[in-house]
């Protein structure tokens, strides 16, 4: 059974954040990108965004509506539509767990930003070169054909992103809190980096140290976590 903190919300309760966590990312998987939520699901979103840490930024002047938007990793968020017509996307993960993304987080983010396009661009070129008559490609670690809008590019292991990121910034001296991010502002899927003499030389390295292979986006989302450097390595501090 499983067990932990409940999580108390103004539309329903949840026994633990695991129950929260599956009950909200169902709702997320009812919609594609650019579906407005419904009313229904907007009461319980309503609800859980109370629980934000930057809930007064979040909402602005007030809250219209709910909708779903791709994010540049090429899954799917949430995003607040205010009454002044601006917007914002949040974290449901954030608002149930009120832990906000760690330093390393945002800064690993940031610079997966910077390659994003290169990452695009290596995608269309496996698909181009080795599609078949249906349009898809073999997954690198299931084996089942997928279709480009399926596929992510996962980095092989031992140079994981975890790995390039953290080699590039100790081959320059820097901590992570040396690396310069935008932060908390609207629309913002992801932080970026400010220094773009940094942003560019991090694009350069990662071409060249980086090996990767095309894989289903849930499968590499789900085995991201297996290739996070351990304890007793060397890792961003």
């Amino acid at each position: 059974m499983a067990r932990g903190k409940p999580v108390e919300l103004a539309t329903r309760r949840f026994d633990n954040q695991s129950r929260a966590i599956e009950y909200y990312r169902e709702m997320l998987g009812r919609y594609k990108a650019g579906d407005r939520v419904s009313s229904d699901d907007a009461l319980d979103l309503s609800a859980l965004l109370e629980r934000h840490s930057e809930y007064p930024q979040k909402v602005g002047k007030g809250v219209d509506h709910f909708e779903v938007m791709a994010t540049e990793q090429g899954t799917n968020c949430f995003r607040i539509v205010r009454i002044d017509g601006s917007g914002t996307d949040f974290s449901f993960r954030h608002c149930i767990t009120q832990r906000p993304p760690s330093r390393k987080q945002e800064v690993s983010a940031a610079f997966r930003r910077v390659v994003r396009f290169d990452l695009y661009a290596a995608r269309d070129k496996f698909f181009l070169e080795n599609r078949g008559d249906d349009g898809k490609v073999l997954c690198g670690v299931t084996g089942e054909r997928i279709a480009r809008d399926e596929a992510h590019m996962d980095h092989r292991p031992p140079m994981t992103f975890e790995v390039i990121v953290t080699t590039f910034l100790e081959a320059r001296g820097m901590s992570l809190d040396q690396v310069s991010i935008t932060s908390g502002q609207d629309e913002q899927v992801s932080p970026e980096i400010t220094d773009e003499d940094l942003a560019e030389s991090f694009r350069i390295y990662h071409s060249r140290v980086a090996k990767l292979d095309i894989v289903k986006g849930e499968v590499n989302l789900s085995q991201s976590s297996r290739n996070r450097i351990k304890d007793g390595r060397v890792k961003l501090t």
